[in-house]
């Protein structure tokens, strides 16, 4: 029992000596008290300041959150449709190439069989023409001279039909009548007028010349991939930076923040103009598609078809002006070519029907009534 007594003075012995030490310090001073309550004060309005700015800069932050969303929606956007534009084009270039590589295929067809049909026809004449030596041996020359004229009024309206060849056919009118000449025959005057009237006809039409127009274009597109491009300049002033200088620290945060909201919160509307800056997969479509617009120009110029020429000649040009660098002597020389070339009318001319011929014919015909 003592045992534990002597233990619990002992455990106590150190709680006492702290009372006697607190009892012995002095009492706290009031202006200690003072001095807690300002700095809750201090506490207090510094974490209204803290609210009150919070609540003010709150909305403008959602604000901003949203149309950074909204920018990000329409970067996005705008990148699927130009990847679908892309696409589109694609599918446009590959069905136009099939379209001129099947017209190219069947004009290549028919111009052969062209050929093949006047070929037999030459075939057939020579034939004819020599089955008739055989026959007339022992004819007079007028007889003779006669068919040779027949088969020269023949070529004649052949070239004209055929191949649209107008100064061989005059060259072959021309020397029929000639030869209707040397007869010096007044019977054959009908038909030394008809062949004059053809041959009147024929020169007063004038055709382009097909051959310098199909090299000429076939040179714009070997020069399509060699125009310069038109590059944009902004023409907008930045303005200036204000000094780096500590005394102007106020200038410079003020320039820096009045840029910084400028940008995100006065965003402008796009303009054409802001496209001309290609990139390189975009400025290749760009000159392929103007040779694919000269190639159909050749190809409606061989099929006279003048509407369709002079509108895949004025798409060119349209694109010429757009997007190529106008201060440039090869695009103003490109464009003057292409200027020369609308001014060619591809339409087929309008011929009559050779008389002379049909005159000859019926004039053997009256003959050989006499002879019999």
């Amino acid at each position: 029992m003592s045992d534990s007594l002597e233990r619990a003075s002992e455990m106590d012995a150190p709680l006492q000596q702290l009372k006697h030490k607190i009892d012995a310090e002095p009492a706290p001073r009031r202006g200690g008290g003072a001095i807690s309550g300002l700095s809750l004060l201090l506490v207090l309005a510094l974490g209204g300041v803290v609210g009150a700015v919070g609540y003010w800069l709150w909305p403008q932050w959602q604000s901003l959150q949203q149309q950074t969303n909204t920018l990000q929606q329409n970067q996005q956007r705008l990148t699927d449709q130009s990847l679908q534009q892309q696409e589109t084009n694609n599918q446009l270039q590959q069905l136009l190439q099939r379209e001129q590589q099947q017209r190219l295929m069947q004009l290549e067809q028919s111009l052969q069989q062209q050929q093949q049909q006047l070929a037999a026809q030459n075939q057939a004449q020579i034939q004819a023409l020599r089955q008739l030596v055989q026959e007339r041996d022992s004819a007079p020359p007028r007889h003779w001279l006669l068919a040779e004229i027949e088969y020269l009024l023949q070529i004649a309206s052949q070239k004209v039909w055929l191949e649209q060849d107008f100064a061989t056919s005059r060259a072959l009118l021309a020397s029929a009548d000639e030869k209707l000449a040397k007869l010096d025959d007044p019977s054959l005057m009908l038909v030394r007028q008809a062949i004059a009237a053809d041959t009147e006809q024929l020169s007063r039409i004038v055709l382009p010349d097909v051959s310098k127009a199909h090299v000429q274009l076939q040179q714009l597109q070997k020069y399509v991939m060699e125009l310069p491009l038109k590059l944009q300049v902004s023409t907008k002033a930045e303005p200036k930076a204000p000094s780096t200088e500590l005394a102007q620290w106020r200038e410079t945060l003020a320039f820096h923040w009045n840029n910084t909201w400028k940008g995100l919160l006065n965003p402008r509307s796009a303009v054409p103009e802001d496209y001309f800056d290609l990139t390189t997969e975009q400025q290749l479509m760009l000159r392929v598609a103007m040779q694919q617009q000269l190639q159909l120009a050749q190809l409606a110029m061989m099929q006279h078809q003048h509407t369709v020429y002079v509108a895949a000649l004025q798409q060119s040009s349209d694109k010429l002006q757009r997007y190529f660098s106008a201060d440039d002597h090869a695009v103003q020389q490109f464009s003057a070519v292409l200027t020369e070339l609308a001014t060619i009318d591809v339409t087929p001319p309008v011929i009559q029907a050779l008389t002379s011929l049909a005159e000859l014919q019926q004039y053997q015909q009256q003959l050989a009534g006499e002879a019999l």
